[in-house]
C-alpha cells in the first residue's frame, strides 16, 4: 500500500498565496498598470497660461498655479473612466484675487507598452466656478468647461506613475442673460504622482 499525504485546507491556501506572490514578484510591475479593474489615485500640479475672454474679446495672458486630485477606473485594458472632483486654482493680480473650483469627467485611453512608459489621450468636461474678490465684495460666477490633456505615464515604483501632459481647456463663465461668451481659454503644462491599485 502506497502511503497517502494528507494536506488541510489551510496548507493549500497558504501554498497557492505563496506560488501567487512568486509570480507576482517575478512579473515586472508596470506591465500590469492599465489592465481591467485597475484603480488609480492621485492628482497634478500644474502651472498655466491663461486668457481671458470678456463679451468674445480676449485680453492679455495671465498666470497661476493649479491643483487638481484625480481618482480613475480601468473599465477595460487601457480604457479609463477618471474624475478630476476637486481642481483649485488661485490667481492674484493687483488687489483681486479669482478662486476657481472644477469637477472634471476625464475618460482616457492609456496606450499600454512593453516598457515603463504608458502614452495617455484624455478627454476633459465638466464644470467650473469662479470667485472674484476685490476689495472685500465677491462675485461668482459658474459654467461649462471643456478640453483635453496628453502625456505619458511612467512608472517610478512599483505602484507609483510619474506624469507629465500638457492640457487645453475652454472655459465659459457667462453672467445670466449674456450674448457671448465671457470666460478663459487655459493651456497648461501638469506634472502630478498617482498610485494604482
Amino acid at each position: 500500500m502506497r502511503p497517502r499525504i494528507l494536506v488541510s485546507p489551510p496548507v493549500i491556501a497558504a501554498l497557492l498565496l505563496l506560488s501567487a506572490a512568486g509570480a507576482w514578484a517575478q512579473a515586472p510591475q508596470h506591465k500590469r498598470f492599465g489592465t481591467s479593474g485597475t484603480v488609480e489615485l492621485g492628482g497634478s500640479a500644474s502651472f498655466t497660461a491663461e486668457q481671458p475672454v470678456a463679451g468674445g474679446t480676449t485680453g492679455s495672458w495671465v498666470y497661476d498655479l493649479s491643483f487638481m486630485p484625480y481618482a480613475g477606473y480601468f473599465v477595460a485594458d487601457g480604457l479609463e473612466l477618471g474624475i478630476n472632483p476637486a481642481g483649485v486654482s488661485v490667481t492674484t493680480v493687483g488687489d483681486t484675487s479669482t478662486v476657481r473650483l472644477r469637477m472634471l469627467f476625464a475618460p482616457s485611453y492609456n496606450f499600454r507598452t512593453p516598457t515603463m512608459i504608458t502614452p495617455f489621450l484624455e478627454g476633459l468636461a465638466g464644470f467650473t466656478s469662479s470667485s472674484i474678490i476685490h476689495k472685500g465684495s465677491t462675485a461668482s460666477v459658474s459654467g461649462f468647461t471643456f478640453g483635453g490633456r496628453v502625456g505619458i505615464k511612467t512608472a517610478v515604483t512599483d505602484r507609483g506613475m510619474l506624469t507629465i501632459g500638457v492640457q487645453y481647456l475652454r472655459i465659459t463663465l457667462n453672467a445670466q442673460g449674456a450674448g457671448s461668451r465671457s470666460g478663459s481659454n487655459e493651456l497648461a503644462i501638469a506634472a502630478g504622482y498617482t498610485v494604482w491599485l
